[in-house]
């Protein structure tokens, strides 16, 4: 398994790698690790995966499958929101259902008259997964996307939306700390069968 091995596997091609970490200690990486050939996204086996993200530049970045935590290089980031009408925490990084797996590469492409689309350059990497949340009557959209652009400093991007309205806060935490809170009020949406 690639994220919970010490050692520091380097990215093929690009400055940061997809991998998938399964159940029976093997992982499924976006290159091959040892041949460098190109592996298909979409024949990760995803009732095997464990943990799920990027690794490059020294660093492991990931989601733990089972209740969906961040770990971002060795520190743990869990993310829940607080509905202040009624006291109520949603605990949405402590939840074990089923996740769809994310990753995508944000790119653009210089293009001139003369010569044509030139190369085209990575803006950032994108992880994270999306699920939804339930407790009691209460059910929350969630996805969280980790970026790392190549110009900026790395971030989470929190998409969350809720089968009835609610008035409270995206609570950001590491190691049961508050870290980041943020105001986001969440108006009902319309369930589609």
């Amino acid at each position: 398994m690639l994220f919970t091995n010490s050692e520091n596997f380097q990215a093929i091609s690009i400055p940061f790698n997809w991998n998938a970490d399964y159940a029976n200690g093997k992982n499924y990486a976006e290159y091959d690790l040892l041949t460098h050939k190109s592996n298909d996204f979409y024949l990760i086996q995803k009732n095997q995966v464990i943990r799920f993200g990027l690794f490059g530049q020294g660093m492991k970045l990931f989601f733990e499958m089972s209740d969906g935590s961040f770990n971002i290089n060795g520190r743990r980031i869990e993310i829940e929101y607080i509905d202040d009408e009624v006291g109520k925490t949603y605990h949405l990084t402590t939840n074990f259902e089923n996740k769809d797996l994310i990753t995508y590469k944000e790119a653009y492409a210089d293009y001139s008259n003369v010569q044509g689309i030139q190369q085209s350059n990575i803006k950032s990497i994108n992880f994270g997964y999306k699920t939804t949340y339930t407790k009691e009557d209460t059910q929350l959209f969630f996805q969280p996307v980790v970026s790392i652009p190549f110009d900026e400093s790395a971030f989470i991007e929190v998409k969350l939306t809720s089968n009835k309205s609610m008035n409270g806060h995206l609570v950001f935490k590491s190691s049961e700390i508050e870290i980041e809170r943020f105001y986001g009020p969440l108006e009902a949406i319309e369930q589609v069968n």
